[in-house]
């Protein structure tokens, strides 16, 4: 879904898992998996992510360019 960056070299990203019943969004850190949760749908799990990108975004995060870990070209 996405990947932020800061400014020490830590990233992190988020991903939404399709199920039969739901979906399974989870979040990471340096690759590193620190926790997911199930949800029923599809909305649920982007309506999530979005809460947790705004959170991330609140406290220094930046979103990172799509081709590495690193900080926006712009």
């Amino acid at each position: 879904m996405w990947r932020m960056h800061r400014a020490n070299g830590l990233s992190s990203h988020a991903v939404i898992i399709p199920r039969p019943h739901g979906a399974i969004f989870a979040w990471f850190l340096n690759g590193r998996a620190l926790g997911f949760r199930h949800l029923d749908d599809w909305t649920s799990a982007i309506h999530c992510s979005d809460q947790m990108q705004a959170q991330n975004w609140a406290i220094g995060w930046r979103l990172a360019a799509d081709d590495n870990d690193g900080p926006p070209d712009s």
